[in-house]
């Protein structure tokens, strides 16, 4: 196996807030930042623009945080339909004789 390394081009995102929106948050600059970024995370998965692993990125958590952070804002990881649920299982049961 090998490992490809490569260096991502980063572009920064400025965005002014007021002061007193901060204060009525009870947020510092930091903790909306990082709301932000988790927010944006989950429903770009959710909409399928990004991958779980691009989420868990982009919002600064591992793979599994990520996954426990979508579960718990009700997003689900594995998006099947009934009709994917029975042609997986279809593949499985045999036909009795």
């Amino acid at each position: 196996m090998h490992w490809v390394w490569y260096t991502l081009r980063m572009t920064e995102v400025k965005i002014p807030v007021a002061e007193n929106i901060l204060v009525s948050l009870n947020m510092d600059a930091g903790e909306l930042v990082s709301a932000m970024r988790r927010e944006f995370a989950l429903k770009s998965f959710r909409d399928g623009k990004l991958t779980l692993a691009q989420g868990a990125a982009f919002c600064g958590l591992n793979v599994y945080d990520f996954i426990s952070t979508a579960s718990q804002a009700g997003i689900p990881i594995i998006d099947y339909s009934i009709e994917d649920v029975e042609q997986e299982l279809a593949q499985f049961v045999l036909p009795c004789s």
